[in-house]
This record gives structure tokens, C-alpha cells and sequence, in this order.
């Protein structure tokens, strides 16, 4: 009579040879013998999961495994018999399984990349993407096309999450396992675009489309990317194409939204939202898109409508929460608006880490009697000018007042009615009790037109300041105005942000004022644009003090010498407007939510007169205007000539 290790090497020599039947007989008179056998089990379950019962399998796997714990192989072999059952929890068991045969034989390249497909079925693209890591490590093979594939699909878990710079990895490394594959670069594509990387972005779904010329995605995607760096005629090129390649695939059309917005083809731009509209209607982030052209126009109340509708799509989407926070505050639909407008801290435009104070955020309803509140500056300087006036509110309740704003702010700051002491964001803090970020404070006063605290000038200059400013620039009788042109480019890889270029003009637009008799222009132009200075329209008569200029403070001081102010949309109009000096703000034609519209009349400054723009990207009018204005504002000062 043969012995249970005669008849297991019979049944194995069955098994292995093909004789499947003859094999399942003889391991099951094993297990009648001896049904502990945990080498009958392991066999004898691999062969019912081989004939499709594998349920059966894993059982018999899972006692031989119990019985050999130290058994590397039927560890491995109870994986991937759990993995054949093809559900959740099974490739939650195989992830065990191989984490156990992976703790006996480390080394495995095999065995790290099937523990990292278990856990990709599993959802964990993070532990996914480090045991494919570890077969990368031990593979003595680069180009593995199915680890490559591994990679991607780890990669997507992983951008599913929002964790870009896991998918970032995770595609680079099938990107180099398998450079031929077309996806792999696509998908690297994608993920480098969330990071921040447009010129990264470009160069791998260019090579992508050089792979395969068909991927209607990647050429979709490219559009965008190309906008946002500044290359207007490829992305147009580009548009085209992904259309021709997916005539339905909505990506197609909207993707084009934001290239006729910045180049001011908004009536096109609309046309393109709509296809794109008609093709998804669900999608909230068209309607979202098509808020902004409509605003573009000068069609508040529908804009406001289309907000509404992206956010009954999609109620969790702080991007259509802010532009609707945009949409009804241009409309002075205030109280809403700072509501929504409080949905900007959960999307990628404002780091959270500003806000992450241990003390309590002040509201609005909390007594502030005896207590230090820090307002600080979360966005551009020209915010931190216009809302700081709600300091002396604060301190008329009873709070110490401490501002956290740019260094080129401090000085300034401090001169603000109410405010015990200014420090630079980004330094030590002194001790508070409570904070709110600057744009928040209109909320927590629950402010609406008939309530905005418009009383001027809250921004003071140094009178020893403004005395020094006047020996430099002393009088002549002639009407002093100064000018700013252009605003902060605010570039990103050296492209000017959409918005400055729309609401800058070149110099020589304002030739037409150079021949208004009875002005001496001088120049508040920082930056970039104070270079056109040395191109000066022919007759205009501009002083350039700037180099003197330190910080805000010192514009302040500079601006009290003036009889008016002319600006474009920037720090310095809210600088002047706080001061109380008569100014002028030229406004492109989507103007920012403050303007309301282009309202001639503005109610957060009332010595402010708003000069808008009738078309986008036409100053012509604006500047004609300017010119009747400037010659009627001389005569009626009785400036010499």
C-alpha cells in the first residue's frame, strides 16, 4: 500500500502532467486519510481553483497556509487564488496573503507587484504605488509593459485622490518602463497640469500625441495649458483639432472658453460654452465658465442665474460657489455674496495653511471688548487697502487692533485709525486672542450697500512724509495728476496673469490728454510698465519721483501732493480712494466685483469716479472720456496753463 507521500507525489505527477481528474480524485482520498495534510490541501485547492472553484480553492489554501505559516509559497499561491475570486474583500485577503510571503522572501520583484496589484484593487493607491516601487527596485527587467501598466493604474488611484505628486511618480515610472505607450504620457500629462507644471504638461502630451495622433484628450487638454501659457495661436490650433478628433466630446468646446475669453472674443466664447452646454448639461463647471462671459457683458442677473445652476448641479464645488460669491457681489447683492465669497478657503486659489491659528476665528457675533484680533492680509495689497477700514470698528467695540500685511504695507498700516501695531506677514506674530482674514471682515459686519463703512479718508500719510514730498515736486500752478497705467503682471513662467492684461493699457493710449492745457502728470507707475516712461507720448509732460518711493507709506505721502489721481484697477486706486483723493479708476470692461458694474459712482470710495470700458480690450472710449473729464476738471479747479 503506498504511503500519503507516495500518493501526494502520484496526484502531483497527475496535476502537473494534465490529468486533472485522476489528480482531484487522488488528492481527495489524501485529505479522506489524512485531512490535515497541508500539502494535499495547498495542491489539491490550487487545482479546484484552476477548474473554476475557487471558493473551494481559497478554503483549502487558506488551511494549508494556517498550518505552514512560514510556507513563502503557499502564501503566494493563497493570493492569487483570492485574487481570482475578483471582489473587494478578496483583494483585501491577497494583500495580506502577499504582505506574508513578502515578510519570508523580501525580494521579490513577482511578488511586489502582485501585492501592489492587490492593493490597487483594493483603492490604495499610496501602499500600491510603493510595492510597485519595490518590484521596480528588485526588477533586473526596465521595460516590464505590465508593470508599466501597474504604475498607471496605481497613478490613477492616486490622482483620483487629488494626490498629484503620487500620480506624478506613478506615471513617470510607466513612462520610462514603457516610453512607447501613448497613455502613459498622457496621463503624465494630466497629473503634471494639477502640480502646477504647464510646461511640463505640454511636453509629455506632445509626445503623447506624437505616439498616437488619435488622442482626442490629449489634444482636448492641451488647450488649456497652452492658455495658460500665453501661446494663443498654438491652443487655437490646437482646439481645432481636439474638435475635428471628438466632434462630441464636450471637453472639446469648453476647453476653448477660457482662450476667446482672454483674447475678448466673448460673443464666440459664449457659442462654444453653449455646444458645450448642449452636449453635457449636467456638467457644473460650464456653467460655471459661462458665469464669467455673462459678466464680460455686463449681464449680471443672468450671471448670477448660471452660478445658481452650477451649484444645483454640483454642491460641493467651491469654484462655483466663488463665482457666484463674484457674480452677486458685482450685482450688490452683498449679503449673500460675502456668504459665498467664504467658499474661496476650499479651493486651490488661497493656501489654508495662512488661516491654521490655534485661536478662533472672530465671526462677527463674539464680544471683542479687551481682546487682541489680528486682521491679516490673505490676497493682494489693494484688498488689504480697501478693508482695512473696518479697523476703527473693531476698536470702537473695544478690541485691540493688530494688522499682519505686506513689509511694503507696515508703515502705513500703523497710521490707520484704530490699529495698535502692523507687523509683516510671514514674521513672528505677536499675541491675539482672536483673527480674521481681511476679506472676511465685510461679513462678519454683515455689510450691504446701504452699510459699507465709506468714511474717508481712514488711510492717513505721515504730514513729515507728505511736507518732503512737496520740496521734491514743488508747485507751478498747473493741476498735478498722477498715473498709473498698468498693474502687477503677476506672471506665472514669465505669462501675464488674464486679468492684468485686460485691465492695463499701454502709456501712449493716453496720448490724447498730453494736450490739455493747465496739467503736470506725474507718474505712481511701479514695476514692469514704468519702463514705457522712456516712450512717453510727445507733449506729455511727466514727472517720474518714483525712485524715491520705498514703500506704501511713501506713495501715500506722494499722492496728498496731488489734485488727482488716475489709475487703472490696482493697489493704487484703493490707496487713493482710502486717502480721500480725488480719483479716477479706469476699469476694464469685466470689471472687478467692487466696481459694480462700472458704476461712475462707486460707494466704497466716495471721492472715486470709475471711467469703464464699453467693449473689452477698447480704451478708446474710456480715454476719450478721460480727456473731456480731465479738461473740465482743470477749468473748474482754475489751474494755469
Amino acid at each position: 500500500m503506498a504511503t500519503v507521500a507516495e500518493a501526494l507525489n502520484l496526484a502531483l505527477d497527475h496535476h502537473l502532467s494534465g490529468r486533472l481528474e485522476e489528480a482531484r480524485l487522488l488528492y481527495g482520498r489524501i485529505l479522506e486519510v489524512d485531512p490535515d495534510n497541508p500539502h494535499a490541501l495547498h495542491f489539491a485547492g490550487l487545482l479546484a481553483a484552476q477548474t473554476g472553484a475557487v471558493a473551494d480553492g481559497v478554503a483549502m489554501i487558506g488551511k494549508a497556509a494556517a498550518r505552514l505559516p512560514l510556507a513563502a509559497d503557499i502564501h503566494g499561491n493563497l493570493g492569487k487564488a483570492l485574487m481570482a475570486l475578483g471582489t473587494p474583500d478578496g483583494a483585501a485577503q491577497a494583500a495580506a496573503a502577499f504582505r506574508n510571503l513578502l515578510a519570508l522572501q523580501p525580494d521579490g520583484a513577482g511578488d511586489w507587484f502582485a501585492l501592489g496589484g492587490a492593493l490597487i484593487e483594493t483603492g490604495d493607491g499610496p501602499a500600491a504605488h510603493r510595492a510597485l516601487t519595490r518590484a521596480l527596485t528588485a526588477s533586473v527587467a526596465t521595460d516590464s509593459e505590465p508593470l508599466a501598466e501597474a504604475f498607471e493604474r496605481a497613478g490613477m488611484l492616486l490622482y483620483a485622490a487629488a494626490d498629484w505628486t503620487g500620480a506624478t511618480e506613478a506615471f513617470r515610472k510607466a513612462r520610462t518602463l514603457a516610453p512607447q505607450r501613448a497613455e502613459a504620457h498622457r496621463k503624465l500629462g494630466a497629473a503634471l497640469a494639477q502640480t502646477g507644471d504647464p510646461e511640463g504638461a505640454v511636453e509629455a502630451l506632445d509626445e503623447a500625441l506624437r505616439l498616437d495622433p488619435t488622442l482626442a484628450d490629449a489634444q482636448t487638454n492641451l488647450v488649456h495649458l497652452l492658455v495658460t501659457l500665453g501661446r494663443f495661436d498654438d491652443a487655437e490650433r490646437a482646439g481645432r483639432r481636439a474638435v475635428a478628433l471628438d466632434p462630441g466630446n464636450a471637453d472639446a468646446y469648453g476647453n476653448q472658453v477660457p482662450l476667446l475669453e482672454q483674447t475678448v472674443r466673448v460673443a464666440e466664447a459664449l457659442r462654444q460654452c453653449g455646444r458645450a452646454m448642449r452636449i453635457a448639461p449636467q456638467r457644473a463647471a460650464f456653467h460655471r465658465n459661462r458665469l464669467s462671459l455673462l459678466l464680460h457683458e455686463g449681464r449680471r442677473d443672468e450671471a448670477v442665474a448660471a452660478g445658481r445652476e452650477a451649484i444645483r448641479l454640483a454642491p460641493a464645488d467651491a469654484e462655483a460657489h466663488l463665482a457666484l460669491a463674484v457674480a452677486l457681489l458685482a450685482s450688490g447683492q452683498l449679503r449673500e455674496g460675502w456668504e459665498e465669497f467664504e467658499w474661496r478657503w476650499e479651493t486651490r486659489q488661497l493656501d489654508p495653511v495662512h488661516r491654521a491659528f490655534p485661536q478662533p476665528q472672530w465671526t462677527g457675533g463674539e464680544d471683542v471688548a479687551g481682546r487682541t484680533i489680528l486682521l491679516y492680509a490673505e490676497q493682494g495689497l489693494g484688498d488689504t487697502l480697501q478693508f482695512v477700514r473696518y479697523a476703527p470698528l473693531l476698536a470702537g467695540r473695544g478690541a485691540r487692533v493688530i494688522v499682519g500685511c505686506s513689509p511694503a504695507l507696515v508703515r502705513l498700516m500703523e497710521r490707520v485709525d484704530g490699529v495698535s501695531g502692523a507687523v509683516a506677514w510671514g514674521g513672528e506674530l505677536p499675541a491675539f486672542d482672536l483673527h480674521i482674514p481681511m476679506m472676511s471682515l465685510p461679513r462678519a459686519f454683515a455689510t450691504d450697500l446701504d452699510s459699507i463703512p465709506a468714511a474717508v479718508p481712514y488711510l492717513r500719510a505721515d504730514p513729515a512724509d507728505v511736507a518732503a514730498w512737496w520740496e521734491r515736486l514743488p508747485a507751478d500752478g498747473r493741476a498735478r495728476v498722477g498715473l498709473v497705467w498698468a498693474g502687477s503682471p503677476r506672471t506665472v513662467r514669465g505669462v501675464a496673469s488674464p486679468i492684468d492684461r485686460r485691465r492695463s493699457l499701454p502709456l501712449a493710449a493716453l496720448a490724447p490728454l498730453a494736450d490739455v492745457a493747465g496739467v503736470r502728470f506725474v507718474s505712481l507707475q511701479m514695476g514692469p510698465g514704468a519702463a514705457q516712461l522712456a516712450e512717453a507720448p510727445a507733449g506729455m509732460d511727466i514727472a517720474d519721483p518714483v525712485a524715491g518711493v520705498r514703500d506704501f507709506a511713501d506713495t501715500a505721502a506722494l499722492a496728498e501732493t496731488l489734485d488727482l489721481v488716475i489709475t487703472v484697477d490696482t493697489s493704487v486706486c484703493h490707496l487713493a480712494g482710502g486717502l480721500g483723493r480725488p480719483t479716477w479708476t479706469l476699469s476694464r470692461a469685466d470689471a472687478c466685483w467692487r466696481w459694480l458694474g462700472n458704476r461712475e459712482a462707486n460707494p466704497w470710495y466716495p471721492t472715486m469716479r470709475v471711467f469703464g470700458q464699453d467693449r473689452s480690450g477698447d480704451w478708446s472710449g474710456v480715454v476719450a472720456r478721460l480727456r473731456a473729464a480731465l479738461t473740465d476738471f482743470v477749468a473748474m479747479h482754475g489751474h494755469v496753463s
